[in-house]
């Protein structure tokens, strides 16, 4: 069984005018690697960016 070492979970990011992610979830567990990928304005960025 994969170790959880970090989760995010329910994550909403809005901007004026735009809701940039909307009650997102994702686990990172240990030995996996992850990838984020989205078109121009998927949010993909929004969440390993610090607002």
């Amino acid at each position: 069984m994969a170790i959880k070492i970090l989760s995010l979970k329910n994550i909403t990011k809005q901007y004026p005018g735009v809701t940039a992610l909307d009650d997102m979830s994702i686990d990172f567990c240990e030995g996996e690697v992850h990838a984020l990928l989205g078109e121009n304005g998927a949010g993909d960025r929004v969440i390993i960016r610090p607002s």
